[in-house]
């Protein structure tokens, strides 16, 4: 199934012109059209409280406020791209109102924001968030990094988990328009895992795509993929999200909590 529908976060937060720039290349490549979702209640906020209730109203006029430039922003970029666009404002909590509107689009785009405004901490917890949460990939682009023109590498961190799984069916369409797609696999401890990275590649080519394996025999999961996503050239990373529970990932570490939050490339996720 090719990609039709790009779902865009869209919000004041200093990742916004990264993620449009990113779903515009990937709506053009596809041929695809982009549903914007503007949010105006901050993330993870509850309404509890008088003072609470008074700040958040605060903030929903802020964002009220914002909202023309960044829809003469995003308007301006898919006419220039020529791709298809919408814009629709939604109040209400904003994990729920985008997992919603995941289930009738085929891919997600938001952003890791780490410059410390307001609207880059109110956003800041929305990507683990959303990718536990959501029913179809997501794609969190990191903030400040180069945008690729189009997705022509990408590189699969494979394990054998049912995350891992469902990350890779949900890269399909992007997978089989890729020019180079490499599938990486880090032993760990595991003897199985070289084995099961090459049947995965053999599946990605009955599919179609361009693919190869490569294993790394040695070292930890986390810095071998950095490693590689350099090394590849990957303009988009291929992920399983938490294959343990985020509550022993962000105590004992983990390789989705290390990569979320500072992503080298930008990052397909689904748990």
């Amino acid at each position: 199934m090719a990609i039709r529908t790009v779902l865009l976060h869209a919000a004041a937060d200093s990742g916004f012109s990264d993620r449009l720039a990113f779903a515009i290349a990937l709506a053009r490549q596809s041929g695809a059209s982009i549903n914007a979702v503007y949010t105006l209640y901050p993330t993870g906020v509850p309404r509890v409280g008088r003072a609470l209730s008074i700040y958040v109203n605060e903030l929903v006029h802020e964002a009220k406020e914002k909202e023309a430039v960044l829809k003469a922003q995003f308007e301006q970029a898919a006419g220039a791209a020529g791709v298809v666009g919408s814009w629709a404002s939604v109040e209400g909590d904003v994990t729920t109102a985008l997992r919603d509107a995941v289930t009738f689009s085929d891919i997600t785009v938001v952003s890791e924001t780490r410059y410390g405004t307001v609207d880059d901490q109110l956003a800041a917890t929305l990507p683990e968030h959303l990718a536990l949460a959501a029913n179809g990939p997501v794609v969190v682009v990191p903030t400040g990094k180069p945008v690729p023109a189009r997705v022509g590498k990408v590189l699969v961190a494979w394990k054998p988990s049912r995350e891992a799984g469902h990350a890779v069916r949900f890269a399909l369409p992007v997978l089989a328009e890729a020019t180079e797609v490499e599938v990486l696999t880090v032993a760990e401890g595991s003897a199985k895992a070289a084995a099961s990275g090459e049947q995965l590649t053999a599946y990605l080519k009955s599919h179609g795509v361009n693919a190869k394996h490569h294993h790394v025999s040695e070292g930890d999961a986390t810095g071998a993929i950095i490693k590689e996503v350099g090394s590849f050239g990957a303009d988009l990373l291929v992920l399983g999200a938490y294959s343990r529970s985020r509550i022993a990932e962000l105590v004992l570490g983990g390789v989705t909590a290390s990569l979320l939050d500072d992503p080298p490339v930008a990052l397909l996720v689904a748990h």
